[in-house]
Order: structure tokens, then C-alpha cells, then sequence
């Protein structure tokens, strides 16, 4: 298949079924075909740019894309704000990809679900409306909706992996400075990272290894030890969550990987560090007088969380950025010894979106569902969610794992051995 047959049918899809999804926010439609005839031509005149040459991919809405509007999901006036195309989404036209298109996405990565803001029909259930996750929700359901090949998301606390966990994907949050954050409207620089959204691990290593130059070590199953949190990870689950993850550690254990408590009690500090940073981050970025002149315009939960940036000091914050710092030496030194951190990626399943339809019932599936994501950003770590719903949910279930920071081929080749065992 050349990258314009292949283009055109992923057009075709979208246009057939993407008025339900709601994955797109702007498809580039006549941009996107004439790039895959000039990669076309390139391949038939024997030039071939790398393994990704031809691959079509969408870009979360956060992402600068040359010729595409960025909204950052959200109706308040930012175009001042938006920076040029950035060095990664370069090196994805460097690669032979076609960008599709911008994806749909919750208003500022501020949180997995709005109130007024249209979320995405998550595709694991065409029967009843369930939330895909996010903020990256839209290259979520764009990837398990089959509209392209893999998209591309942000992950702050957990916005590639939760959504990844909650449509039966593999989503790849990699450590800080892995790729470039230039190009991406912020949430919260320190924490921000970009990160894929495929159907499996080897398309992951994949784009890692092409866009990177880097290559995946080799891991054999039996030798890997993986630590297991003691505190809050494996706390409150949903039955299907809880059978499938207890299920994946049973068979890992089979086959012959070490899977041994941790005790991590930096964990309780995750939450108030978080929660503070990144609504101070946010209103640093878009300017106290813009917020405040624009609240009318942010969808309500938006409007509820980011009230609290405006109250941080200075002094509070600079605190904050150095505990920040503590806690990730301090779970350096807590994974010393192990591979991995494995937990679940989400302690839920995807909830109807008929059940979240006031703000504090949307605040709490915000809390709940980003839980255990959350820690891998604070903590400086690299974090890949898995799907294994195949071992005892009819909805889509993410295992975690999670690695330390810098250390991303090693987790990626971790991750690749533990789906070749658990099966997809």
C-alpha cells in the first residue's frame, strides 16, 4: 500500500465515523495527501527516510503543527501564547510521517474530563458513551478508533498513560528531556512530557528508536525484578481492574520474574505538590489579568481547579519545585535494585459518562483515575501503561510500569518482554 492509499483510507474512516467519535478537532485533509504523495515519489526514486517513513499520525491539540490551529482545547483567546512548531514535531517530518491532523483534547491538559468542553465516544463500547481518559483523549480514541497508525499526546500526570489504560492502548510517557518540549502549550514545563499512543509495544520502541536514534536493550523475562508499591497503587480498584492485574503478576511470576514489595512512603507528599504546581504553572503561563478576565470561558471544572493558582506565592512555589527535586532522588533511591515498578495504569475502568455530569463527581473521577499516574511525573520517571483487560475485564484495563528516570530503552524493552508474556 503506498502512504496515499493508505491516507485516503484513513480519511475515508474519519469521515465515516468520526461525527460519533468526536477524536478530531481540524483534519488537514488536502496537506495530508499531497505529503503522502511526495513520500511516494521519494520511495520510488529509492529514497526511504527510515522505518516511519509513510506512517500517518495525529497530534493532540497542544502541539504547534505549521498550518494547523492550536487551541489547547479551550475557547479563551491564547494565540499570542502559541509558539511555533517545535524541534519534535520536525523530526516526525524528518521521519516520513503524515500529520493527519490536530486531536481533540480537555481544556489546558487541566484534568481527564470536562463538563461543557464535547468529550470524545470512547471506541472500546459504541453502545453506551463511556470517558476515554485524557487530556490526551482525543489521540486516544483517533488510535483505538483506527484513524491512524499511533498519535501523539502530553503527559503532566498521567495524560498518555491514563487514556491509553482506558481504551486498550499502549501509551509511553518518557522521562523529561527524552524529547523536547518546545512547541507544546505548557501545563507545567517541569512535569510536561510528549508521548505516543499505539497498539503495541513494538510500535512504540519503534518511534523511540527512530526518533531517538537510540536502540532498546536485550531482556530476558526470567531475569527482571520488579518492585510492587505497598502503599496507595493497588488501594480502592475496580473488581475488573483488580482481576486482571492480580492475574498479570501471577503470570509473570510463572514465568519466572522476581515481583517483590516496595515501600514508598514519599507517595503521600505526590498530591499536595502536584495539585499546587500545576495550577500555579498554568496562570504563570496564561497571565493572572487573562485569567481573570476570561473565567467565563473555562469549562467549570477548569474554572474550580485553576481558582487555586491564583492564590500561590512565589515563596510557595519555589518550595514546591524543591520538594519536587527531594522526591525524585528519593525515588531513585527507592527503585534501587529494581527493573521496574509494576501497578496498575488506572484504578478504574471507563465510567458512562452519564455518571459524571456535575463538577464534584467530575473532580473525583479526576482524582481517582489519575492516581496512580500521577507519581511517575513527580517522581521523575519514565511510565508505560499496557493493556491486559484479556485477562479478566470486558473493558479496557492498563498495567503500569514504571522506570527510572533516563533510563527509557531499558523500560521500553522491559515492556516489550512483559506483553510478549501476558499477550495483548
Amino acid at each position: 500500500m503506498t502512504a496515499e492509499e493508505k491516507t485516503l483510507q484513513y480519511l475515508q474512516r474519519i469521515d465515516e465515523l468520526d461525527e460519533k467519535i468526536g477524536a478530531f478537532i481540524y483534519v488537514d485533509r488536502e496537506r495530508a495527501l499531497g505529503v503522502a504523495q511526495s513520500l511516494d515519489r521519494l520511495r520510488a526514486a529509492g529514497t526511504v527516510l527510515g522505518p516511519l517513513h509513510g506512517s500517518v499520525v495525529a497530534l493532540k491539540d497542544h502541539l504547534s503543527v505549521e498550518g494547523m490551529p492550536t487551541r489547547a482545547g479551550s475557547e479563551m483567546p491564547i494565540q499570542d501564547l502559541v509558539a511555533p512548531e517545535g524541534p519534535f514535531v520536525r523530526s516526525l517530518r524528518r521521519a516520513g510521517c503524515v500529520i493527519i491532523g490536530k486531536t481533540r483534547a480537555t481544556e489546558f491538559a487541566l484534568g481527564t474530563y470536562n463538563l461543557e468542553r464535547r468529550t470524545p465516544w470512547n471506541p472500546c463500547d459504541l453502545q453506551v458513551h463511556r470517558i476515554p481518559g485524557g487530556s490526551s483523549n482525543g489521540s486516544a480514541c483517533a488510535t483505538a478508533a483506527n484513524f491512524c497508525d499511533f498519535a501523539l499526546g502530553t503527559d503532566t500526570g498521567g495524560s498518555v498513560r491514563q487514556p491509553a489504560a482506558l481504551c486498550g492502548l499502549v501509551g509511553y510517557r518518557p522521562s523529561p528531556g527524552v524529547w523536547s518540549i518546545e512547541g507544546v502549550f505548557p501545563l507545567s514545563p517541569l512535569l510536561d512530557t510528549i508521548g505516543p499512543l499505539t497498539r503495541s509495544t513494538d510500535e512504540t520502541a519503534l518511534i523511540y528508536e527512530t526518533l531517538t536514534g537510540n536502540r532498546l536493550p536485550e531482556v530476558r523475562i526470567d531475569r527482571l525484578r520488579l518492585g510492587r508499591p505497598s502503599q496507595m497503587f493497588y488501594e480502592d480498584l475496580d473488581p475488573e481492574v483488580a482481576r486482571c492485574v492480580d492475574e498479570a503478576l501471577v503470570r509473570l511470576q510463572r514465568a519466572g520474574v522476581q515481583i517483590q514489595a516496595v515501600d514508598v512512603p514519599e507517595l503521600d507528599l505526590v498530591d499536595p505538590v502536584f495539585g499546587k504546581m500545576i495550577t500555579a504553572d498554568l496562570v504563570a503561563t496564561l497571565g493572572r489579568e487573562r485569567v481573570e478576565k476570561h473565567l467565563d470561558l473555562l469549562d467549570s471544572v477548569v474554572r474550580q481547579r485553576i481558582a487555586a493558582g491564583l492564590e500561590i506565592s512565589a515563596s510557595d512555589y519555589v518550595t514546591m519545585v524543591r520538594r519536587c527535586a527531594v522526591l525524585v532522588e528519593a525515588a531513585t533511591e527507592r527503585m534501587r535494585g529494581f527493573d521496574a515498578w509494576i501497578t496498575p495504569a488506572s484504578p478504574t475502568i471507563p465510567l458512562p459518562v452519564s455518571e459524571c455530569r456535575t463538577i464534584d463527581a467530575a473532580a473525583a473521577w479526576n482524582r481517582r483515575t489519575l492516581r496512580n499516574t500521577r507519581p511517575g511525573n513527580v517522581f521523575g520517571q519514565c511510565g508505560i501503561s499496557l493493556p491486559i483487560a484479556h485477562l479478566g475485564s470486558a473493558l479496557p484495563v492498563g498495567l503500569q510500569l514504571l522506570g527510572k528516570g533516563g533510563d527509557d530503552a531499558r523500560l521500553l524493552a522491559l515492556a516489550r518482554c512483559v506483553e510478549a508474556t501476558l499477550g495483548h
